[in-house]
């Protein structure tokens, strides 16, 4: 027998058994050749919906949120060019039209195709009881009705199928369209941030390169200080010189000072007699005493009359275990004395709100007891050190190493203060806490909610909850408790965290406002307002006072985002 013999042989079986599966199984083999049904098309299209929603938050929180993108925006402003938003809300109304009106469509064809389907399957039930044998091929008007409704329930499947691939098609060019925007911004916000970064490279280059230029007639003269006074040894250009920004320049103070002296205060002294001490020390300590009511700051901590000293003496007691860094001890009492010195001046004069480093710096370098204490490098380097101690900008490259060692032994120690002040302003606060939840209640009567009392909105009453402002809060209770001092910390607020988490342990504020959740430590949510974001915390409507409420919904309710 030859081979195409056999190949006719196999092809001839192969349809027998081809014929006799569909004849056995004829629903199986009819719905495999006709592809999807139009309920599995259905739930495909039900999670592309759900897969390009989350496509357009992702894409959405890039355009509102990135770095670039914020950057690109106060760019725009500067400029006076305006229409971000509104590019980013066509983005959003674009895409929220794509994904409705697709929902739409299958909304309006799902109901038509489920009547189709079920009268296919109830044709054929009939059928298939009323088929007398499995063999009886003859066709009846049954079986013309059920090839009609297959037919229609094949055509709008198909369109139905297709309506999903345009749908399909729409996402990916929706897609590629913002982000090729969003490309196109973050590169000019890039290229402009590189052109900015090398044009102020440059400007730095070409100051140092002319400041060297007059270095040999800045040594042959003595030097007068910004704050008046005669250097008993002229200043090193390049050592002790102008900076650029955002540091001010020694140009930028023009203080004819001479700074008055008093006792050595009793907290500064006890501390001193356990530490190695100098002329230029006990100057400087006598200087602190010409000015016993100096703040430490303006509004944050020990920002009450006296709180430069007793901060200087809290730094200088947490610098002690430090001493053993430096090569000479004696360092150590002289830069912590003088690290905050010039907030006599910035805390108390029309110069207030200035750094405070430069004349810190300044009035060591007058001091005729610096040189006779200590050699020239080392002075060099206390008085760069008390400059550059909060500056962002480079210390000099031809400081003396030493610079380095006696700015962190600072920074070490005021940190070190810091978070002492810190944990006793949290333990005041703790103590008041009784005294906080029971003046919280009536607090919350007095705010400006939604606007109601006219002037500045200190509250939101919306979707489910009072949003009150955390400053309006705070600066109530603190009032009541007749507490003046509530410091902060480079940003953290113990006294608030304190206050918030008895309030939040009680039960009058909430930690979860739907899906968001409050700061762990500050209970704090963040609302987007149309004036901006502001922090708040938050109180269920279920717990308010019904008068109250109907007194701020008489406002215009506003609108508000959690974010």
């Amino acid at each position: 027998m030859r081979d195409s013999d056999l190949a006719i042989g196999g092809l001839v079986l192969l349809g027998i058994v081809g014929a006799l599966v569909y004849f056995l199984f004829p629903k199986s083999i009819t719905g495999v050749l006709r592809g999807p049904s139009y309920a599995a098309i259905i739930k495909n299209q039900q999670n592309e919906i759900t897969a390009f929603n989350r496509e357009t938050e992702i894409i959405i929180s890039y355009l509102q949120d990135s770095w670039t993108m914020k950057a690109h925006r106060k760019i725009g402003a500067l400029m006076s060019r305006g229409g971000y938003e509104d590019w980013v809300q066509k983005v959003q109304t674009e895409r929220t039209e794509t994904a409705r009106d697709m929902m739409g469509y299958v909304d309006k064809e799902s109901p038509f195709l489920e009547r189709l389907a079920q009268s296919l399957e109830s044709k054929l039930s009939v059928r298939d009881k009323n088929k007398r044998s499995f063999f009886d091929l003859a066709k009846s008007p049954l079986d013309a009705e059920i090839e009609a409704l297959q037919t229609d329930l094949d055509r709008k499947t198909s369109e139905l199928s297709q309506f999903l691939n345009r749908f399909s098609e729409k996402r990916r060019v929706l897609n590629q369209k913002a982000l090729t925007e969003w490309f196109k911004r973050s590169l000019f916000v890039g290229l402009l941030t590189a052109g900015i970064v090398v044009a102020m490279c440059g400007m730095i280059v070409a100051a140092r390169n002319s400041s060297s230029a007059n270095l040999s007639a800045s040594k042959s003269s003595p030097v007068m200080t910004s704050l008046g006074f005669v250097a008993t040894v002229p200043r090193q250009v390049g050592l002790i010189k102008p900076v650029e920004s955002p540091v001010l320049a020694d140009a930028a103070f023009h203080f004819n000072f001479q700074p008055k002296t008093g006792p050595i205060p009793d907290s500064i002294s006890s501390v001193l007699a356990e530490l190695p001490k100098t002329n230029t020390a006990l100057k400087l300590a006598a200087i602190l005493g010409g000015y016993p009511e100096t703040p430490a700051s303006r509004s944050h901590h020990l920002n009450e009359s006296g709180g430069l000293i007793v901060h200087t003496a809290k730094v200088l007691k947490h610098s002690e275990p430090l001493l053993p860094t430096l090569p000479d001890p004696r360092i150590g009492p002289l830069v912590i004395l003088a690290h905050d010195i010039g907030k006599i001046l910035t805390l108390s004069n029309d110069r207030e709100g200035q750094p405070h480093d430069i004349p810190s710096a300044d009035i060591v370098a007058s001091l005729p007891e610096l040189r006779e204490d200590f050699d020239e490098m080392t002075a060099q380097s206390m008085i760069l050190a008390i400059r550059h101690q909060h500056s962002k900008a480079e210390i000099p490259l031809n400081a003396p190493p030493l610079t380095e060692t006696i700015l962190q032994f600072i920074k070490k120690a005021d940190l070190s203060a810091s978070a002492e002040e810190s944990r006793e302003a949290a333990e005041k606060m703790r103590e008041l806490v009784p005294k906080v939840l029971e003046l919280f209640p009536y607090i919350v009567a007095e705010l400006n909610v939604n606007g109601c009392m006219g002037g500045k909105t200190e509250g939101y009453l919306c979707d489910g909850y009072l949003y009150l402002l955390k400053e309006s809060v705070k600066e109530k209770l603190l009032r009541n408790l007749k507490i003046q001092n509530a410091p902060v910390f480079k940003g953290q607020d113990p006294v608030w965290n304190e206050m918030a988490l008895a309030l939040a342990g009680a039960g009058l504020i909430t930690t979860k406002a739907g899906a968001k959740e409050a700061g762990k430590k500050s209970c704090l949510f963040t609302i987007k307002t149309a004036q901006g974001q502001e922090k708040t915390i938050a109180i269920p409507v279920a717990s308010l006072a019904p008068h109250l409420i109907g007194r701020w919904l008489q406002t215009n309710i506003p609108k508000i985002e959690v974010l």
